[in-house]
């Protein structure tokens, strides 16, 4: 992407906040609560995909992926190559992508496992499919993250989600994320010019 490209307009938000743990104690009414939040906060730029991911933490087991997919109520399950995502979406179209994985490098290195065990031929792999296949079933990459906590702590849950995208820090705790931070968050990211992951000369 060119360093000179300038916003024009906002398609993939990805926020980073909490741990599994902190997810899997969350009921169903407070899960419902938390979506409505990020549809609600990301409806003002059209956003077409938002991404959650935990901050930290540890993995999950079996049953309490399957506790959590309960919680979360009325998401489809959606299998991809690192694992499962939880998705739903509402009647505008925007899509919300829960993935409980705590770890980003194992989330990258299970993707390309799974494309080499699918017989795709290595030397076919570039950077768009190797993109599709980790934020599937998303098909744009981030534009902005939002990473809720202290600003000298990138979340251990991200690695490719981080090379592109402009990145917003809300020093907030999990439980306080309103509809009004991920606006103010967007607003800032309208204002920037974007680097794409270079650096300004």
């Amino acid at each position: 992407m060119p360093d000179n490209a300038t916003y024009e307009g906002l398609a993939h938000v990805v926020v980073a906040g909490g741990t599994p743990q902190e997810w899997l104690s969350m009921s169903t009414e407070q899960w419902a609560i938390r979506i409505s939040t990020l549809l609600e906060g990301a409806s003002i730029e059209g956003v077409q995909w938002i991404t959650l991911l935990p901050h930290h933490g540890n993995a999950l087991s079996g049953p309490d992926r399957e506790l959590l997919r309960k919680d979360l109520r009325q998401v489809d399950t959606v299998l991809v190559g690192h694992g499962e995502r939880y998705v739903t979406r509402n009647d505008a179209g925007t899509v919300v992508i829960v993935d409980p994985s705590p770890d980003g490098h194992a989330r990258f290195a299970a993707t390309v496992e799974a494309l080499r065990v699918s017989g795709v031929d290595p030397d076919t792999i570039d950077e768009e499919s190797l993109s599709l296949a980790i934020l599937a079933p998303a098909v744009a990459e981030p534009d902005l993250v939002i990473i809720l906590g202290p600003p000298d702590l990138i979340p251990e849950s991200m690695v490719w989600e981080l090379a592109y995208s402009e990145l917003v820090f809300l020093d907030l705790g999990w439980d306080d994320l309103t509809a009004s931070d991920l606006e103010l968050a967007i607003d800032d990211f309208t204002r920037r010019h974007r680097r794409f992951g270079g650096l300004d000369s």
